[in-house]
């Protein structure tokens, strides 16, 4: 191949669009990636200071009512540190260190410290400063809060070289992918280079516009059917990057909805809490409700960092050996109460004996108690469900059936899809935010398995089939 012939110019000129295109698309994806891990990181220790305050301040409270819980509160203390990594701090509210995660306590007052003067005004603030030794430290601290007012505040404090170097690792993954994409492309160019200025230059200007954020732009396939190939190889690449940063944009937006819906309501009833002018009922009713608030949080947090784990195949499996017809039952009766405060009957038809098989119970639990919950929440009261096990060629086949509202033919194929829920409006008669089914099925695929779920339409009930492959003992 002449250095200065037509192939080794195409070869050339597709070597630049690759580089220059992908390399564009990558500098745009990897900035708005590393805004969102800085982001996500400041947001995660902001998260774990106001749990760890709140998980401290029945042990302070009883600190300060003269119990002796130091050894309490100095095990917390160690146990908080070695979960996040970050060095925890609590301050009294006269200013001065109370207890610290590494145990020598800061011997001067941290009053004037602007983390500490907001936690003790009862506000929650980070700063980003150096810590004394010449290293960026993110401060993070929220107030200790019992009944009587702030009683303390917990700092905590963790380098920022932790979320830079969370974010060199996507940087490199990044390139990585981009370099992959690059060798690829110049094997193409090797093997297409000649007779192909036309349909590459339009390759090329189209990459450019992509890479300049016009998802919408594809080339016309047209030439040989190698040219054609990757015409239509590029338009799966950009409909593909597009579905990407709307399915993106799409979890994002929806997962901000449901986690900022219950810290307003939280918000909301302890900003009136704290006015101390509510009568006794309604101050109960919206400790209880902030309870409630603070479970659905809780869980909707759990649910996320699963998908996240499943996602990202760090979910191991687990070497547990489960009587599965043991399991049924104690999960029917665990869920008995929910049933009958809507009037629905459960019913257990297990084929036994069905033989005890190694899988990971947490995640068996999560599973099936999502399939009977959802049954029981869309079956009107006077309904029945029903649940049926049979082991089947090496599975465990589960179906459960309801009675219920049924779903319409339009909905099916949608119902794994995250944040989705059949009630468009999303309205709390029926609790939930649209991630169990997701759930569920990313869970029994890892396994092996998978879910399906069937209804003749609305007003006709529903069946959930779920395969769980079993392993026996040898």
């Amino acid at each position: 191949m002449k250095p200065g012939g037509l192939r080794a110019r195409l070869l050339l000129a597709y070597a630049g669009l690759i580089v220059i295109g992908f390399g564009m698309l990558a500098l745009i994806a990897g900035q708005q990636i590393s805004d969102a891990a800085i982001i996500d990181y400041e947001r995660g220790l902001d998260t774990q200071t106001l749990l760890i305050a709140n998980g401290l301040t029945k042990t302070v409270a009883g600190i300060v009512e003269g119990q002796p819980l130091e050894a309490d509160l100095s095990r917390l203390l160690v146990a908080y540190g070695q979960q996040t990594g970050a060095r925890i701090t609590i301050v009294n509210p006269d200013g001065h260190a109370w207890a610290d995660s590494g145990g020598a306590l800061p011997p001067e007052s941290q009053a004037d410290y602007p983390e500490i003067v907001s936690a003790l005004a009862g506000r929650t603030l980070r700063d980003l400063r150096d810590d004394g030794s010449g290293q960026l430290t993110y401060f993070i601290a929220a107030p200790i809060q019992s009944d009587e007012g702030v009683i303390g505040a917990v700092r905590l404090a963790a380098p920022q070289a932790t979320a830079r170097n969370r974010v060199a690792q996507r940087w490199l993954a990044l390139a990585g992918g981009v370099g992959l994409l690059a060798a690829l492309g110049l094997i193409a160019g090797l093997l297409l280079a000649a007779s192909l200025a036309r349909p590459l230059e339009q390759l090329r200007r189209s990459a450019i516009k992509l890479a300049g954020g016009d998802l919408s732009e594809r080339v016309i396939e047209r030439g040989p059917d190698e040219i054609r190939q990757l015409g239509a190889s590029f338009n799966y690449l950009a409909a593909q990057v597009q579905a990407m940063l709307d399915e993106q944009r799409a979890f994002a937006s929806n997962a901000s909805h449901e986690l900022r819906a219950p810290l307003t309501a939280i918000r909301l009833r302890s900003e009136a809490l704290r006015g101390g002018q509510l009568d006794e009922g309604v101050a109960r009713q919206y400790v209880a409700e902030i309870d409630d608030e603070a479970v659905r949080l809780a869980t909707l947090v759990e649910d996320l960092i699963l998908l996240s784990r499943l996602d990202s195949g760090r979910i191991q499996l687990s070497d547990e050996w489960v009587d599965p017809a043991r399991f049924a039952r104690g999960l029917l009766r665990e869920m008995e109460p929910v049933a009958a405060a809507r009037q629905v009957t459960l019913e257990l038809d297990a084929a036994e004996p069905i033989d005890s098989a190694q899988v990971s119970l947490s995640h068996l639990r999560v599973v099936f108690r999502n399939l009977i919950d959802n049954a029981i929440k869309y079956t009107p009261p006077g309904g029945k469900v029903i649940w049926q096990l049979r082991a089947e060629n090496g599975f465990l086949v589960s179906r459960v059936i309801d009675t219920g509202m049924g779903i319409s033919p339009e909905d099916l194929p949608h119902l794994f899809e995250r944040f989705f829920r059949a009630d468009k409006a999303h309205t709390r008669a029926t609790p939930g935010v649209g991630l169990g089914l997701a759930l569920t099925r990313s869970i029994a695929r890892f396994y092996g398995g998978d879910i399906e779920i069937a209804s003749a339409g609305p007003g006709k009930g529903a069946t959930a089939l779920a395969r769980w492959p079993m392993r026996h003992r040898a």
